[in-house]
């Protein structure tokens, strides 16, 4: 055991190495926008275009989902989980048939720096880029949705703060959700530091991990599935993870790397550009036994912590994840817990229709407990069950108000 782990040490110290040779490098930011109309094919725009946007005419009404991935990770995946794909296959497929819009945050130059403080102030950046994009193209930012995992929760704080400042302190983002808020290096950082309550209109979070997320209560309402603390329910085991062929198959963004015609000049702003370090890591990341290493690697050791995108993801279509207002997990288990409003139709939810909970659970006034299940989708209730308890509660009281309205009114006569 020692010796494998001695030689992601001595690999890690050659990144490092690498990473001082090249010195420091301003990183762009790009945005790749998907709607109903294309979905499997994204418009890339560079977070300093000023008129790309502005010519799609099926954006300019559509309600807008942010999708920010998180430190070391890319914006598709496609080696590893591709969490962010299937987040937005699931929005734009919604079953409410909402007109939305997914602009995946590519921050990957800054994002996957060796160095954890680089890539905070890096996510400062990102955000500094969509908070002028958003104002250079006369985008509403009560359209804006940023949902952020890990690193990115603090991204889409940072952008909306950043946005309130070049706005002269008038407008923010209408709701930010942080999946499982990076914790290291900001857990006593103050709130203008990370994300918080003050950063949009609403700010729902999903706890799950004490080693890389923040336990801290961050937004209006904090939810902490099987208590939050690392104990993601079928985490205790070893998860095995077999390549996938499929995964070769999925629409990648054509980079700079793989593009065999691309000229030693070439200078397009449509693709990033890959550093050394960057090249190095994806063509290790190719080898199909190391990547099956870092896979279950990856999962084993961060498996709460990437539990959080699971169930968001989960809630969109899927999942109806009810939660209770709670003092603590122990009062949770013990039934302790005292919710303030008797109503299954406006019960606090986690996840994707938060929003949509009764006004009084939204005001910061504690944290939210609930159980979840070991497998995919994680959720013993399903959302067509609850459509199915609802329908079945409106036709009671329907029968209920026949019944007394037969008492009031007379009968007919003949």
């Amino acid at each position: 055991m020692l010796r494998p782990f001695l030689l992601f040490v001595y690999i890690a110290k050659i990144f490092v190495f690498i990473q001082k040779i090249e010195g420091t490098t301003e990183y762009d930011t790009y945005f790749h926008v998907f709607s109903k109309q294309n979905i499997n094919k994204p418009i890339t725009i560079l977070w300093a275009d000023t008129t790309k946007w502005l010519k799609e005419r099926s954006l300019q009404n559509c309600s807008i989902k942010l999708i920010a991935h998180g430190y070391a990770e890319r914006w598709n995946m496609d080696w590893r989980w591709d969490w962010v794909n299937e987040m937005k296959n699931e929005i734009i497929n919604n079953k409410m048939n909402e007109n939305l819009c997914v602009i995946a945050i590519d921050w990957e130059q800054g994002a996957r720096e060796i160095n954890f403080i680089t890539a905070v102030s890096n996510a400062d950046i990102a955000g500094q880029h969509l908070a002028e994009f958003i104002q250079n193209n006369l985008i509403d930012p009560k359209r804006l949705h940023c949902i952020g995992f890990s690193l990115g929760a603090h991204l889409c704080a940072f952008a909306s703060n950043n946005y309130y400042t070049i706005s002269n302190k008038k407008l923010r983002f209408a709701r930010i959700s942080g999946l499982d808020p990076s914790g290291p290096l900001l857990r006593k950082a103050s709130i203008d530091k990370r994300l918080s309550s003050d950063d949009a209109d609403f700010v729902d979070c999903i706890h799950t991990s004490t080693t890389f997320g923040l336990q801290e209560k961050s937004g209006h309402m904090d939810f902490f599935p099987d208590g939050g603390k690392s104990s993601a329910q079928g985490c205790e085991k070893f998860i095995k993870i077999e390549d996938n062929d499929e995964t070769e198959n999925r629409f990648r963004i054509k980079r700079f790397l793989y593009s065999r015609n691309r000229k030693e000049n070439d200078t397009s702003e449509d693709m990033p550009k890959k550093s050394i370090l960057g090249k190095i890591r994806d063509r290790l990341g190719a080898l199909t036994p190391l990547k099956k290493v870092f896979l279950n690697i990856h999962a084993y050791i961060g498996c709460n912590h990437l539990r959080s995108p699971h169930y968001f993801i989960s809630s969109i279509n899927q999942c109806n994840f009810r939660a209770k207002l709670c003092s603590s997990w122990t009062d949770y288990l013990s039934k302790k817990c005292k919710d303030p409003v008797d109503n299954d139709l406006t019960y606090p939810r986690m996840g994707f229709y938060a929003d949509k909970s009764n006004p009084i659970y939204k005001v910061g006034n504690g944290d939210y407990y609930l159980k979840t299940t070991p497998d995919k989708p994680y959720c013993a209730l399903s959302l067509s069950s609850r459509s199915e308890k609802e329908s079945k509660k409106q036709t009671s009281l329907k029968s209920k108000l026949k019944k007394k309205l037969s008492k009031v009114l007379p009968k007919k006569i003949g």
